[in-house]
């Protein structure tokens, strides 16, 4: 989910567990699913799902419908559900318990995600994978200044080493290393691996170390510096490969505060030893349209969030990369608040804002400023009403 803030509602995960799932999804004396959502459409009840936790899951019904449901629970209201989990604070009004008498099947659950594990200070990582092996480890270069070196060989092949200095940018831990199966073509996986910069918001950078099939020998990818953990891994075209998944960064602190901030989601794949940008590619449609769902849903669940600049900003992104810009243009027009301390500014003396004398600083228009951020950031083309604020 592309959510920056979204840890919305459950911190269920605990309550999940494999003889949860051998019960099915009829249910017998007190226990119930609580569902959250009801669709005829599947990519909308994944996306809804997506944005709750691990514990959601998608079932089909009788009805023809596909409900999103947690749980189950031990409970008869949802008041008493909420008093079995402190992390549930909202709901939208139309979620309610159910027994699970009409669902029909399971259709989607949370697929796994490939699992990081830590290389520290003194305590490298060894990593196997069939005939692949590699260390992870932090070697001190300077007051508490480490890089990353990474050593590894494949069985009857040369041993290959990479070293990454950017020593300053980064705390002497929060780093994790694992193989995973980006390039579906390659019979080896790749070598990822991260650092972290430290800081509330900030910032982890990704390396891919990768031996493309008839290459001679291995080389080093560097990823995206991005906010957070990073890059998150999923098979999103089923093909055999993982995709390196992000938000747009570009999106925090544009129109409203980092937890206001709403960003879409962005997709990347390994290809041929250079990252690249598959978002608009038809085979991820069906996840940028449950990312969609999802930035909706925290609208159902909160209804004052139509009024605020940095979700309107996020929303009307997604839409415009699903063809659907016109009509959210015209809500974000009617809904946009015109000052909020946020925003683009300009220099009306000409230097450049972080030089400007604080008389001369002026915001641009909001409505401007987003039209002229969607065209810059590539989530055109503009509808006609967007574009004429531009000339």
């Amino acid at each position: 989910m592309s959510k920056i803030f979204f840890g919305l509602v459950f911190g269920l995960a605990a309550l999940w567990s494999e003889a949860t799932l051998a019960e099915g999804l009829k249910l017998t004396g007190n226990k119930k699913w609580l569902t959250v959502a009801s669709t005829k459409d599947l990519d909308v009840a994944i996306g809804i799902a997506r944005s709750l936790n691990n514990n959601a899951q998608v079932v089909s019904s009788q009805s023809g419908y596909y409900a999103v449901i947690m749980g189950p629970y031990a409970a008869n209201s949802i008041a008493a559900v909420k008093k079995l989990d402190s992390s549930i604070y909202k709901l939208p009004k139309d979620a309610l318990l159910s027994d699970g008498s009409r669902y029909v099947e399971s259709v989607w659950k949370s697929p796994s995600s490939s699992t990081m594990s830590a290389y520290e200070i003194d305590k490298p990582l060894q990593l196997s994978a069939g005939d692949l092996s590699a260390i992870f480890k932090l070697e001190k270069v300077g007051d508490d200044q480490f890089s990353t070196v990474v050593t590894g060989e494949e069985k009857n092949g040369p041993k290959f080493t990479f070293t990454v200095d950017k020593t300053g940018e980064f705390v002497p831990s929060s780093a994790e290393a694992a193989f995973i199966k980006l390039d579906a073509t390659s019979t080896v996986p790749q070598l990822v691996f991260t650092r972290f910069s430290g800081g509330a918001h900030c910032c982890t950078m990704t390396w891919i170390a990768a031996k493309p099939d008839g290459a001679a020998g291995w080389s080093l990818t560097e990823g995206t510096y991005l906010d957070g953990g990073g890059y998150w891994f999923e098979d999103v075209d089923g093909d055999g490969g993982q995709e390196l998944l992000s938000v747009d960064n570009n999106f925090l602190y544009a129109f409203d505060s980092y937890a206001g901030s709403f960003a879409p989601i962005h997709i990347s794949k390994f290809r041929d030893g250079k990252i690249e940008d598959v978002t608009e590619e038809p085979a991820m449609q069906a996840r940028l349209k449950q990312d969609l769902a999802g930035i909706e849903y925290a609208a159902k669940v909160d209804p004052g969030m139509w009024k605020l600049n940095g979700f309107l900003a996020g929303w009307v992104a997604s839409k415009m990369r699903l063809g659907q810009g016109t009509d959210a243009w015209q809500v974000v027009t009617e809904n946009m608040a015109s000052d909020t301390g946020f925003g683009p500014q300009e220099c009306t003396s000409g230097q450049s804002v972080d030089d400007c004398p604080a008389d001369n600083i002026k915001s641009i228009p909001v409505l401007k400023a987003l039209a002229d951020f969607l065209k810059e950031n590539g989530y055109g083309p503009l509808p006609d009403s967007a574009e004429a604020l531009l000339h």
